[in-house]
C-alpha cells in the first residue's frame, strides 16, 4: 500500500502531496479504510524525493523545513479527521448507534468496552487510543457521544499526534530513498509503537491500582 500511495502521489507538486495528505488523513476521519500511519510515511517519502538531503542526519532531518511542514500538515490533518469523528458521536451518536449500519462497524462490545474504560481511565484513553487501531475511531466517537469537553479531547489528541505524527513522516524520510525498506520499517516501528503502549497501559493500571489501595489504606 505504501507504494502504491507514493507512486500516486508522486507526479504532483509538493504542495499538492501536502494536499493529498491532509486530505486523505481527513478522509480518514469520515471512515476512509486506510492506515493513518501509512499516509504519514507516505508523506515523509515524498517529501524526500522532493528535498533530499546528502550526507543525512538526524539533526538536519529534524530541522528540515520540508519534513517539518510534512509534519504539520500530518498533525493538523489527524486533527481534523478525529475531531470529525468526536462531532459525528456528539451530534448523531444516539441514532447512529442503533443502526443496523453503525453495528455492523462498530460491535456493541466494542462500544461497551471503550466506555468502561472511559469511566475508569479518563483522558489517559484519549491518548492511548490513537496508537490503536481499530479502537482510535470508536473511542472518538464514544467521547463525544458521552459529551466530553471537545477541547481536553482535542488537547490530548494534540498531545498524542505530537509523537505519531513526526515519527511516523521522519521515518519515512528516513528510508524515503528505499521505499520497500520504508514500507518494512513502517510494519517494524508499528509493533513497537504497539509495545510500548501496551507497557504504558500496564504501568498506569498498575499505578491505579496501587493509589487506590493507598487511598483506601489512608
Amino acid at each position: 500500500m505504501l507504494e502504491d500511495l507514493v507512486t500516486t502521489f508522486a507526479g504532483y507538486s509538493f504542495l499538492a502531496s501536502h494536499l493529498l495528505v491532509l486530505t486523505v488523513l481527513i478522509l480518514c476521519g469520515l471512515g476512509l479504510p486506510v492506515p493513518e500511519d501509512i499516509i504519514l510515511v507516505s508523506g515523509g517519502v515524498l517529501t524526500w524525493l522532493e528535498h533530499p538531503v546528502e550526507p543525512l542526519t538526524l539533526v538536519k532531518m529534524i530541522t528540515h523545513p520540508a519534513a517539518l511542514s510534512m509534519v504539520v500538515t500530518g498533525l493538523i490533518g489527524i486533527l481534523i479527521g478525529d475531531s470529525i469523528i468526536f462531532f459525528a458521536g456528539r451530534r448523531i451518536g444516539s441514532r447512529l448507534t442503533h443502526s443496523r449500519w453503525f453495528r455492523s462497524l462498530v460491535t456493541p462490545a466494542k462500544m461497551r468496552r471503550v466506555e468502561r474504560m472511559m469511566l475508569r481511565h479518563g483522558n489517559a484513553v484519549v491518548m492511548i487510543a490513537r496508537f490503536l487501531p481499530g479502537l482510535r475511531a470508536p473511542t472518538y466517537f464514544t467521547v463525544g457521544h458521552a459529551g466530553f469537553s471537545y477541547w481536553q479531547f482535542l488537547l490530548y489528541d494534540f498531545l498524542a499526534a505530537l509523537i505519531s505524527a513526526p515519527l511516523w513522516v521522519l521515518l519515512g524520510y528516513w528510508f524515503g530513498n528505499d521505499i520497500r525498506l520504508a514500507a518494512e520499517k513502517a510494519s517494524e516501528f508499528s509493533h513497537y509503537v504497539l509495545g510500548g503502549v501496551a507497557l504504558i497501559v500496564v504501568a498506569f493500571i498498575v499505578y491505579r491500582i496501587i493509589a487506590n489501595r493507598r487511598a483506601r489504606q489512608d
